[in-house]
């Protein structure tokens, strides 16, 4: 990604790269921030290799300290201002940043984390502020190391089927071929102004804003208290032409065209594929006159790994498309043997976007990239045109407004409570979602316990998209003769208001 900054600094050095709320930055001035932030980081003694933790929302700051870290081989650690104490306190302990940078409204999320030094970083670019005193001001200049191409840039924390999550980690050379191949694919040029909607320390963001540093456009990030009028009115103000956004998100802005003119500059709309319903995006693609694609993706490919237009979606509405040009995709058995086309199996990627592995975690990654395949844990066939089929998760993954929620993590939060005698979740159908989690609970003879108890502990314990958003008290769940339980007897259970969490 550096690569991508510094060409981009010296061929477009007056073009507009990132613009926030209260700041605009040039190529140039991007380049010049992201340079003395890296000198600055070696004063410190931070080396290749250590680790600098983000926990701030999405603008020019997560930009350069993103960048600079590649620039002198320190591994970003993306944290989720998502998740609860506990949960970022597990993160630092495994990953052991050097400093964290952090927007002080998510300094309480640091109260059980070793997060090393602590550098401010204000969303209102206070010149008199710690982070903009260091970008703003000449650093003393030292060599910088010589660093290959394949080092590792970033890790993303997912969730893990233990309950535990895993640092993927993600080198500066997967992170450019994924977004130069998603350039590639969508067709985008210097001019694209990129409406950046989802957060970095998502794999879809990240790969959005890499696209525009790949291809010399511009990114224009939305504030995280934005509601949809004010990202509607983004969007003209800043003449955005594409984004990458949930549906249940630009629905909203259908009612308020007509205040607009009618008219949409977005000419180009990311969505989601192999949902069975593109008919969701029609009105994008007549009304807006918006090209729509979509396509397959995870974090431990940088993002999508396939591709597909609309009109390719209605004629294949469960399809979810083509490898994009840098990712081959192939069916593969529990065994990792290829499966003739047609024949169910795991969906299996590779390429140059493919992880490097798991942080400190041997096991798991073998388990994902023994077989010289990434391993999704996604069922799928593929046609004789290529196309690729998604029919389920094989790993009991809930996917709720593009997040991933793994059912141990939730059931690991019911096993510390006393008055449960047993439970489980399971994913459920959401309309404004897509999944919601739903909780079945056992409790203990003679114990008590409200959905409102339940839901204030897991408050303190427990990201809010993956609390369950219902719970259905029962007298005993459904388990196989080895104990295991068959959580898609759960998930085809009738979900009624009163269950509501």
């Amino acid at each position: 990604m550096d690569t991508l900054l510094r060409v981009n600094a010296a061929q477009y050095a007056d073009r507009e790269a990132a613009v926030d709320g209260t700041q605009r930055l040039t190529y140039a001035a991007l380049d010049e921030r992201v340079e003395r932030l890296a000198h600055w980081l070696l004063k410190q003694g931070i080396s290749p290799g250590d680790r600098a933790a983000i926990l701030l929302t999405d603008g020019t700051p997560y930009l350069t300290v993103l960048l600079a870290c590649g620039r002198i081989g320190a591994i970003a650690v993306l944290l989720n201002w998502r998740l609860a104490p506990a949960e970022i306190g597990w993160i630092a302990k495994n990953a052991e940043p050097a400093m964290t940078f952090v927007n002080p409204r998510f300094s309480a999320l640091l109260a059980e984390a070793e997060a090393g030094a602590i550098i401010e970083v204000d969303e209102g670019h206070d010149p008199q502020g710690q982070f903009e005193s260091i970008v703003a001001a000449e650093q003393p200049r030292q060599t910088l190391p010589d660093l290959l191409p394949e080092r590792p840039l970033y890790m993303m924390y997912t969730s893990g089927t233990t309950g535990k999550p895993k640092g993927c980690l993600q080198a500066g050379s997967a992170v450019a071929s994924s977004a130069m191949g998603f350039c590639v694919r969508r067709g985008f040029t210097h001019t694209e102004r990129l409406l950046s909607i989802n957060p970095m320390f998502h794999v879809v963001g990240m790969q959005q804003v890499a696209a525009m540093l790949a291809c010399g456009g511009t990114t224009v990030f939305a504030g995280r208290d934005d509601d949809s009028a004010a990202v509607l009115d983004l969007i003209h103000r800043e003449a955005c032409t594409t984004t990458s956004a949930f549906p249940q998100i630009s629905f909203q802005w259908f009612a308020m065209e007509a205040v607009r003119g009618g008219m949409m500059p977005l000419t180009n709309y990311t969505g989601g594929a192999g949902m069975g319903r593109p008919q969701i995006y029609e009105t994008f693609e007549t009304a807006w006159d918006c090209r729509v694609t979509g396509g397959y993706g995870q974090t431990e490919v940088c993002g999508f790994a396939t591709f597909i237009d609309y009109a390719d979606m209605c004629k294949n509405p469960r399809s979810i498309g083509w490898p994009m040009p840098h990712v081959e995709m192939t069916i593969l058995d529990p065994n990792g043997n290829q499966l003739p086309l047609g024949e169910e199996g795991e969906i299996c990627l590779r390429g140059p976007s493919v992880m490097l592995g798991y942080w400190r975690n041997e096991e798991a990654s073998e388990a994902a990239l023994g077989h010289g395949w990434l391993r999704t844990g996604d069922l799928g066939t593929m046609d004789d045109r290529g196309l690729g089929y998604l029919l389920g998760r094989a790993k009991e993954l809930i996917k709720t407004g593009g997040e991933n929620v793994y059912p141990a993590e939730v059931d690991a939060v019911f096993a510390e409570m006393p008055e449960v005698a047993d439970a489980g979740c399971a994913g459920v159908p959401d309309k404004q979602w897509g999944e919601a989690v739903k909780a079945f609970v056992v409790l203990k003879p003679g114990e008590q316990l409200s959905r409102e108890e339940i839901a204030a502990r897991f408050k303190a314990s427990i990201a809010g998209y993956k609390r369950p958003r219902y719970i259905e008290f029962v007298d005993q769940l459904p388990r196989d003769p080895l104990g295991k339980l068959l959580r898609r007897e759960l998930s085809a259970r009738p979900v009624t208001p009163d269950q509501a969490a």
